[in-house]
């Protein structure tokens, strides 16, 4: 058993839009409240993300505690998306995220046409439907619990000392925000959160390993500029590839739901 000790927790209302650091955050079951709540689709409702458009870094998100979602970019006007309570006989619309098919309610042609216009592509906003469960199954085998629209697990983890090896092998190094993580946690070997099965704070939210995460193009896009490059997966796949991909972090499902806050220390075992 080992403790280790939580330095960041980060939210992305919409997935692959601009990320949240927080304090404090609520953890349900689905992961971080609000967390890839929303999804930027094409008209079809096929999901859109930063492999096709890496512009999405740059369009920064807000939420408050009602729900209410603010989109902001740097000389554009913000668009605020309010928090509706919508009835359950209220037609949604089906998505798609990988193989999963989701149900979801479309936000109007307010957002559709803000965002369309600053990413120079037709799109529309949508919010998962409440009260959608999409299961987590991954090559075959079903976890306990649900997620929203992230691509497959509900919470990323990855350790300081992760991203300080990798930067000692990196000719300039990067910041945490490329691999867009959950949580941070200090206190740990190099890459040793791919070996906790499980992570509990003394208030009891438990956290389980799932499997490590294989890392895309995302990783190597600048989170302020957009721009691309070919770090961090040009190195990371000299010492951390595998048949699943080139892994960097950890999957997490939730076990207890509960409140985490910077500073937590977490019992890893």
């Amino acid at each position: 058993m080992k403790k280790v000790r939580i330095v960041e927790l980060n939210r992305y209302p919409v997935k692959s839009l601009g990320g949240i650091s927080l304090d404090t955050a609520t953890i349900e079951e689905k992961g971080i409240r609000f967390d890839r709540n929303w999804l930027v689709t094409l008209p079809s409702g096929k999901f859109l993300t930063q492999r096709e458009i890496p512009k999405m870094a740059l369009v920064h998100t807000a939420i408050n505690e009602n729900g209410d979602l603010t989109l902001s970019a740097d000389g554009r006007q913000s668009i605020t998306v309010p928090h509706v309570d919508h009835p359950e006989d209220l037609d949604f619309k089906r998505v798609t995220v990988w193989k999963d098919e989701c149900y979801a309610i479309d936000e109007g042609d307010d957002v559709a046409a803000w965002l369309s216009e600053y990413l120079e592509t037709k799109c529309r906003l949508v919010k998962m439907k409440d009260g959608f469960k999409r299961p987590i199954i991954d090559e075959g085998k079903e976890f306990e619990g649900s997620v929203r629209f992230q691509d497959q697990y509900p919470l990323l983890v990855i350790s300081k000392a992760s991203l300080e090896t990798l930067n000692a092998k990196l000719e300039k190094p990067l910041p945490m925000n490329r691999f867009r993580p959950n949580i941070v946690i200090e206190g740990c070997e190099p890459f040793e959160e791919d070996e906790f099965k499980t992570l509990t704070s003394s208030s009891g939210v438990t956290l389980a390993s799932a499997k490590p995460c294989a890392r895309c193009v995302i990783t190597t896009t600048d989170q302020k500029t957009a721009e691309r490059g070919v770090e961090p997966l040009r190195t990371l796949a000299g010492f951390r590839a595998s048949e699943s991909g080139v892994l960097f972090g950890q999957n997490l499902t939730v076990t207890k739901p509960g409140e985490l806050k910077v500073g937590d220390e977490l019992k890893a075992e």
